[in-house]
């Protein structure tokens, strides 16, 4: 019996090593799911608000909401019994059955986010249900332990204080980013809910300085207007899509309004703030070969559908979503912005613009205005706090003054402030002649004009190209000597999969042995290119798309491929008709402000812009 003791007794010795978490521990993990900084916490309170309904709404930040935050409402408020109830895990009015999960209507659902809060903070929550007269409820709550509750007379709604938030975890807290790095994640949450809900009232304040002042208006178009002033809407195109019960609407920057990150665009989900992979692509198809591949437009997409077709469920801060069609939501989404784009049909104007800062000296002491973070752009500068994940900046000594954030919209969004840009219209241009055997000018109603003749030749060849392709209509051209080129490893893998497609397109490649390959046929459109470099472009191309194999990418590289070996090229001099030809072909294109690579084909210099220059304005 005495080996049998041991046995067990080492057994039990094994066992030990898991153990459950005290509560207190376990309720510090769980907050840090959902309270990942100050504007975590904003985004809850402010959630909770508009779900109980309020009209109004104001938040109140120091220290980048480090040492308080403090989100008040008009909403429908709690009774006591509510407002202590509301602190226990998993409590909630918004869920009364399983069934529930499948079409949620609000903002919060999980009752996880005041105890989460409560947690890692000092929390003081007063409160007032309007049935219950003059008399209100405060709750004092530190580090997830209740230590007074107490009457009160307080207005209709409620009132949440969180100060000095991960007092009691010093490791989230020293991980936490500059006062102003937090005020800008802030600052751009409540901005987003501003737009999504037009018809509240929204208010911001930091160190007892406005931020935010947004009075009710009946609309999106106007919010935008409150927000961003009229350059975005000037600048954009609106945006109106349905199937069936899913409808899309928003804005969409025109071509020539690009960013060099994706902090201008916010995505909406039944009102909902999202960060969705679906939307994000949809977004980056629509604007394919209409801007370079590392530019970002300013978009904002708001998408209406049934609850039970999306589920929020699937993330814990409730960030990301899963829609039950996707692909239905995708197309929906970019076929919505392409028709924006086509319609506009805008040609950039020239625009001087001062420098916004002078240019750093040369030199090992080169480096960012003080005050600016690393790579700062326009949109971080308008608001003077950095929203990219950048290194803190260094503050110039003295106060700052965040007035700024609503005068200089101007900057915000990088737009000129004159009208908005003129569409194209090929009856409207009169030919003037050709500079540099490279330039086409013209004139129009609004001023002159003037085209680069190889991207509107590339412009016209590819839309061309992908309709061949699309419609199985490809011209090709057999080679009367059949060409011999050599391929890298790389370029032989990529021939293996895509030769298909490439057969397709027009172009007779096969196999010669080894890396060898043999091309007997070229497009029609491409008879006057080098086939060789053609072929070692297109395998190069498409070496990235390989791993995904998405054929409409494939065909659409190939169609970019062909046009731009084919087009028309710079130091090329034209006739008159040829310019005239250019010109009326590129009027019937989809999108003729833009080449396939994202550059400008015609930019405007404005009547207006001609004679200030001359003094005559």
């Amino acid at each position: 019996m005495e080996p049998c003791t041991k046995g067990a007794a080492r057994a039990g010795k094994l066992m030990s090593k898991i153990r459950v978490l005290p509560e207190i521990l376990a309720n510090k993990i769980a907050a840090g799911e959902i309270v990942e900084r100050p504007a975590s916490v904003v985004k809850e309170l402010v959630e909770n608000s508009i779900d109980a309904g309020a009209r109004s709404i104001h938040i109140g930040v120091q220290s980048g909401g480090k040492r308080l935050i403090v989100v008040r409402d008009d909403g429908e408020g709690m009774s006591q019994d509510d407002a202590i109830l509301a602190f226990e895990h998993h409590a909630t009015s918004k869920l009364r059955s399983a069934e529930d999960l499948g079409s949620i209507a609000t903002l919060g659902f999980r009752g996880e986010a005041l105890p989460s809060i409560a947690a890692v903070a000092r929390l003081t929550l007063r409160t007032r249900a309007e049935a219950a007269g003059g008399a209100g409820t405060e709750i004092v709550i530190e580090g997830g332990k209740v230590r007074t509750v107490k009457p009160l007379a307080w207005d209709r709604g409620t009132e949440v204080e969180v100060r000095d938030l991960f007092f009691n975890m010093p490791p989230r807290r020293k991980f936490l980013r500059s006062h102003e790095a937090e005020l800008g994640h802030i600052t751009r949450l409540a901005t987003q809910y501003a737009l999504a809900h037009p018809a509240m009232r929204f208010g911001m304040e930091s160190e007892g300085r406005e931020l935010v002042g947004l009075v009710p208006v009946p609309s999106l178009r106007d919010r935008v207007y409150q927000v961003f002033g009229e350059s975005l809407l000037e600048h954009s195109a609106e945006l109106a899509g349905r199937t069936g019960d899913v409808t899309v609407h928003g804005f969409a920057s025109l071509p020539q309004e690009q960013r060099t990150n994706p902090y201008s665009q916010f995505f909406f989900v039944n009102r909902r703030m999202v960060r969705d992979k679906v939307i994000m692509s949809a977004v980056r198809q629509a604007y394919r070969n209409v801007i370079p591949a590392s530019a970002y437009p300013v978009v904002l997409i708001f998408v209406e559908l049934p609850f039970d077709q999306v589920d929020v469920n699937a993330h814990p801060a409730k960030i990301e979503i899963r829609f039950r069609q996707q692909s239905l939501i995708h197309d929906l989404i970019r076929e919505t912005i392409e028709q924006a784009l086509i319609r506009s049909r805008a040609i950039p104007g020239y625009e001087h613009r001062p420098a916004l800062a002078p240019p750093p000296a040369s030199g090992a002491g080169a480096g960012p205005a003080p005050g600016q973070p690393p790579g700062a752009d326009a949109f971080q500068r308008a608001f003077h706090y950095p929203f990219a994940a950048a290194s803190a900046p260094v503050l110039p000594s003295g106060p700052v003054d965040h007035s700024a954030l609503k005068l200089r919209a101007d900057l915000l969004l990088g737009a000129p402030l004159e009208s908005a840009p003129k569409p194209f219209r090929a009856e409207d241009v009169r030919i003037l002649g050709q500079v540099y055997d490279s330039y086409i000018i013209a004139s129009d109603s609004e001023g002159l004009l003037i085209v680069d003749q190889h991207v509107a030749h590339e412009r016209i060849l590819y839309e061309r190209f992908s309709a061949a392709v699309s419609g199985d209509r490809v011209e090709c051209q057999g080679l009367l000597i059949p060409r011999t080129i050599e391929l890298t490893p790389h370029q032989t893998a990529t021939l293996e999969r895509m030769q298909p497609e490439l057969e397709r397109s027009g172009l007779g490649v096969e196999r010669f042995g080894g890396r060898s390959v043999l091309i007997r046929s070229v497009p029609a459109v491409a008879r006057d290119a080098d086939c060789e470099s053609l072929v070692r472009e297109i395998l190069d191309g498409l070496d990235a798309e390989d791993r995904t194999v998405d054929l409409e990418r494939v065909r659409d590289r190939i169609a970019v491929s062909m046009a731009c070996r084919a087009a028309i090229k710079v130091h090329t001099p034209l006739t008159m008709e040829k310019m005239q030809w250019l010109i009326d072909e590129l009027a019937q294109t989809r999108i003729p402000t833009n080449c396939p690579h994202g550059r400008p084909i015609i930019l405007r210099f404005s009547l207006y812009e001609i004679e200030r220059n001359f003094g005559r304005a």
